[in-house]
């Protein structure tokens, strides 16, 4: 069963002990301006969440900058495709591939799935996106991945791509993907990586703080031990950056920080345990 998000308490290991690390009076780069935010840090997992909650609905507003980029596919999207077809290697050739994309917005996962002949199945907590997907051709279900199949072991890969760190209770997220991923299959996750350079240069300005849609923040090491606790072996971890920086120097400083692990977003491909 899927909790409710408390902000008092940690959904993931259940403190209620947290220090304030973050206060925002008002932060205005994403969608909309969020005033009072803080960034809490549970003393026991040391994982970070928003503070208060917040409740988004994710309908065509939120998915507007998509449907402007179109179809383009975005490199760490090609970078995460291509880590798992490393990881599919035994089995390049499967026919059949069932595909599962868990916040499928306007469907460039899905698009990308069937290029490489998998049979892609769409899930999205947004009504105007399942509807966007549909109209596409896939088959799309609507709400939360828990209690959407009964039966187990439906799906080859599932891809779950900047959605974890909106849902209120993550383990019960990543719990119920394996459940539905087959012996052997891979799950396709990518997060914000608290851990990043650019956020300790950028502060409060870090673009990718999200906070009128984010709940958690996790790092790149924090979620590999999540995913081994949860019955999962990661097959690569990797973080990357998306900016275009004015001098070479920069731009290597970047790279090296990524190679690293201290890049702005991190790509894992698991598989069930």
């Amino acid at each position: 069963m899927e909790k409710p998000y408390r902000a008092e308490v940690c959904n993931i290991c259940g403190s209620s002990s947290y220090r304030q690390i973050h206060y925002f009076e008002s932060w205005n780069l994403g969608r909309e301006t969020v005033q009072n935010v803080s960034i809490v840090q549970c003393r026991h997992c040391g994982i970070r969440r928003r503070m208060p909650g917040i409740s988004d609905e994710y309908e065509e507003q939120y998915h507007a900058p998509y449907v402007e980029q179109g179809r383009a596919i975005h490199p760490h999207q090609l970078s995460h495709f291509s880590d798992l077809m490393m990881a599919r290697l035994r089995t390049f050739d499967a026919k059949n591939v069932r595909f599962l994309d868990v916040g499928c917005s306007t469907g460039r996962a899905l698009q990308l799935a069937t290029t490489l002949g998998f049979v892609a199945t769409g899930l999205d907590y947004s009504k105007w996106a399942v509807d966007f997907c549909k109209q596409l051709g896939f088959e799309t279900r609507y709400g939360s991945v828990l209690g959407q199949w009964v039966e187990g072991e439906v799906f080859d890969v599932i891809h779950c791509c900047h959605t974890i760190e909106h849902v209120p209770d993550p383990l019960a997220y990543l719990a119920e993907m394996r459940r539905l991923l087959k012996q052997g299959g891979q799950l396709m996750l990518a997060f914000p990586n608290y851990a990043s350079v650019p956020r300790i240069l950028l502060r409060k300005e870090w673009p990718t703080w999200c906070l009128d849609s984010h709940l958690w923040q996790f790092t790149a090491f924090q979620m590999s031990r999540i995913l081994r606790r949860a019955g999962f072996s990661i097959f690569s971890c990797r973080t990357l950056h998306g900016y275009s920086p004015d001098s070479y120097l920069k731009r290597k400083l970047l790279d090296l920080a990524a190679t690293l692990g201290f890049g702005d977003g991190c790509n894992i491909v698991a598989a069930k345990a």
